[in-house]
Parts: C-alpha cells; sequence; structure tokens
C-alpha cells in the first residue's frame, strides 16, 4: 500500500507537499479568524465572505493561464517559484501580525495573492506526481496523492485552532512559512531525468485532482 513512497523522488515531494499543505490549512483559519478579530461584530460575516471574495476573482483569472504554464515551463521551477512566494506571503503576514499593523485591506490583499500563486502552483505539482514513479505504482501515487491532501484539510485546522487558541495566529503564519522552506527544499532534491515532459504527459491528467493552493 506504500510501494510509491519507495521512490524517492516521490518520497521526497510528497512528504514536502504534506507539511505545506497541512501548513496551508492552518493559515487559512488562522486568516478567517484575524479577520473576524479586524471587524466590529456586526460586520463579521460580510467580513468573512470577503474573504471568499477576493480569492475567487484571482482564482478565475489565474486558472485561464495556469494550465498553459505548467504545460510550457519547467514544473519544478514553477514550484520553486510560487511556494517560494507563498512562503514569504505567510512571512509577510506573521510580521504584520506580530507588529499590530494587519489591516483588513492587507490580509484581504495577501490572501488574493496567495490565491493567485497557488493557482498556478497547483497544476504544475499534479502533472509532476505521474512523473516520480513507474506506471506501475502509478495507483498507489494517486492514492497517496489523495490521502496526503485529505489528511492536512482535517489536521490542518485541528493544529491550526490549538495554535491560535495557545499562541495567537501570528505563530501558525510563521510556521506555514516554515512548512514551505521544506517543500522548497524537497522540489530542489528532485532527480528527474531530462527527457520526462514527453513520457509523462500522457499521464498527468489521470493523477487525482487536488485543491488550488490558496
Amino acid at each position: 500500500s506504500l510501494a510509491a513512497l519507495q521512490h524517492r523522488n516521490f518520497r521526497l515531494l510528497w512528504l514536502g507537499t504534506l507539511l505545506s499543505m497541512g501548513g496551508s490549512m492552518m493559515r487559512q483559519a488562522a486568516l478567517l479568524w484575524q479577520v473576524s478579530l479586524l471587524v466590529p461584530a456586526e460586520q463579521k460575516a460580510l467580513a468573512l465572505g470577503g474573504v471568499g471574495l477576493v480569492r475567487f476573482v484571482p482564482l478565475l483569472i489565474c486558472s485561464l493561464f495556469a494550465g498553459v504554464v505548467a504545460d510550457a515551463l519547467d514544473r519544478r521551477r514553477v514550484m520553486l517559484v510560487t511556494n517560494s512566494v507563498l512562503g514569504v506571503v505567510s512571512a509577510l503576514l506573521a510580521l504584520l501580525t506580530w507588529s499590530g499593523q494587519a489591516t483588513l485591506g492587507g490580509v484581504y490583499a495577501l490572501a488574493a495573492l496567495t490565491a493567485a500563486v497557488g493557482t498556478f502552483d497547483n497544476p504544475a505539482r499534479n502533472a509532476l506526481f505521474p512523473t516520480l514513479v513507474p506506471r506501475e505504482a502509478l495507483p498507489n501515487a494517486i492514492s497517496l496523492n489523495s490521502i496526503l491532501f485529505q489528511a492536512a484539510s482535517v489536521l490542518g485546522p485541528l493544529i491550526g485552532g490549538v495554535l491560535i487558541a495557545t499562541h495567537g495566529v501570528a505563530l501558525v503564519y510563521a510556521l506555514d512559512a516554515v512548512s514551505f522552506l521544506f517543500l522548497v527544499a524537497s522540489v530542489r532534491a528532485l532527480k528527474i531525468p531530462a527527457p520526462e515532459a514527453t513520457a509523462s504527459r500522457a499521464r498527468c491528467s489521470v493523477i487525482t485532482s487536488s485543491p488550488a493552493r490558496e
């Protein structure tokens, strides 16, 4: 049941993505909590709805180009750039929160940026995963990829909620920024043969779709 993890490249990316996605789920919980604290009680519902709006607009626009970028450019380079930017955004959220300078507009702007950048990260990551294992291990890789996102979706908010209650949202943002360092290191450590693009393109469409990084 763990056959795909026997392959070094897949294991590196899987573990790095697990940590990073868990951190992102923690950040989403922290961001919603912080927004609720930045507005009066009577405006909380509208402000929380605004988070979804500022994420949706860049996601909709960038989705028109994300697949083309993942297909035309080196997928590892795309992931290195996108996850580096996402890490910087989380670090900015942590600094603004720790310094007491976080504003609703600033949080909205950074949330929109994470949605835009995550839209480019998602197809590049999904297209890269199938190239890291031989064909016979691909079904297991798909299953493990699905388990990864389900586990992150459950454990991320759970751990994030505990940290928010005990240490505040700034620490959650900081830990999310650190999680991106692990993913960037994992992607940099991948050793993929140069002609992987042609062989993998036919397989990349069968990988389980994962939620866009927001």
